[in-house]
């Protein structure tokens, strides 16, 4: 007999709730198999299972029918012994729940776990998806401390916004630069924006600019000098607020993006493009100053940008929200973002307008 003669044979794990749960029938054949061996009689196996001996009858001959292969024989006289094929069935079924059952109690250990944390009051914590920024990197640890954890993901500008937009997070972070390159990018952001129901948040004013190897030994000041042959740069992701800039610096400039080197090259954040910098895998990419400084690299400026939180209205009423507005606010996290090169502070946790000319 092939394993396709046994129609529709699988294993599966399911739970029960209680001290005798009901079972499906595959296990209470398995149970009344083993009675029968042990008993050798089917109307006794069938007493102490708790079912009726027609029934036992029914359900053996089912079982018959789905193994294609007999699971008793019969002897006038002598009981009812299994036939080689059930005794295999019993002894297979107890090796692998013996083999099973550390991973399944663990696995019900979890899953009481979890359910007892899901019934449980707790501390709401923010969700924070945000485009990459050093002085935003400063709240966790500064709201930890004041008993009000958040959880802080780094994303770009617009993928942080879409995750906004779509309940994800409570708050997202996102840059825009000033001037004629911020009214444009500004549009792309203008979708995922809903002035009456939601508030703009003012975190740090920031500076960007080209960071370069140390003493800029390729000597790069503008942009155009990123179409050198012997320049290799650093992109950031797609949707990014940083990539959004660059593509409109290099349209503004008629560049095309073939023509630098590594356009196509990206890292997720400031400071992992500074640290290839750094380690000479890279010769430029575009980043906030704090960063390049971070890494004792060069830096070219080239425009200053503001960097918003946005959440939804309502949530200014939560105790979370109302200890991140008053951290913003603070002279102490102020200082510290002060410190970071090319960061200005001032407005800090202060509401804006939503409009961008």
């Amino acid at each position: 007999m092939s394993m396709n003669d046994i129609k529709g044979l699988s294993l599966a794990c399911n739970w029960t709730f209680g001290i005798a749960p009901v079972q499906p029938e595959e296990a209470r054949l398995l149970g009344l198999l083993e009675r029968i061996r042990r008993t050798g009689s089917i109307a006794s196996a069938a007493r102490e299972a708790g079912i009726s001996y027609r029934n036992a009858w029914g359900m053996l001959a089912r079982w018959e029918a789905n193994f294609g292969h007999p699971l008793l024989i019969p002897a006038r006289g002598l009981g009812t012994r299994l036939t080689p094929f059930a005794i295999r069935l019993l002894d297979l079924d107890a090796q692998i729940r013996e083999m099973l059952a550390p991973q399944l109690a663990a696995a019900a250990e979890q899953m009481a776990r979890g359910l007892a944390e899901a019934a449980t009051p707790a501390r709401a914590v923010p969700r924070i998806h945000a485009s990459h920024d050093l002085a935003l990197a400063l709240l966790p640890a500064r709201m930890a401390k004041q008993g009000q954890p958040v959880d802080l993901q780094f994303h770009g500008s617009l993928e942080s916004l879409a995750s906004f937009a779509e309940g994800r997070c409570e708050i997202a972070g996102f840059h825009c630069p000033e001037g004629a390159v911020g009214a444009t990018l500004w549009q792309q952001y203008k979708p995922y924006l809903r002035p009456r129901q939601q508030v703009l948040i003012r975190l740090a004013k920031r500076t960007q600019g080209i960071m370069v190897a140390p003493g800029n030994p390729k000597k790069l000041r503008g942009i155009r000098d990123l179409t050198k042959p012997n320049v290799r740069f650093l992109n950031r992701q797609s949707g990014a607020g940083t990539r959004l800039l660059f593509d409109w610096l290099l349209r503004e400039n008629g560049i095309a993006a073939r023509t630098i080197a590594g356009y196509g090259d990206v890292e997720l954040t400031h400071s992992a493009v500074a640290a290839m910098i750094a380690s000479g895998h890279a010769d430029a990419g575009l980043g906030v100053e704090a960063a390049a400084r971070q890494f004792d690299l060069g830096f070219v400026p080239l425009l200053k940008e503001d960097y918003f939180l946005v959440t939804r209205r309502e949530l200014l009423r939560q105790p979370a929200l109302e200890s991140l507005l008053a951290l913003l606010k603070g002279n102490a996290l102020r200082r510290a973002v002060r410190a970071l090169p090319g960061y200005d502070p001032a407005g800090s946790g202060t509401e804006v307008p939503f409009s961008r000319d």
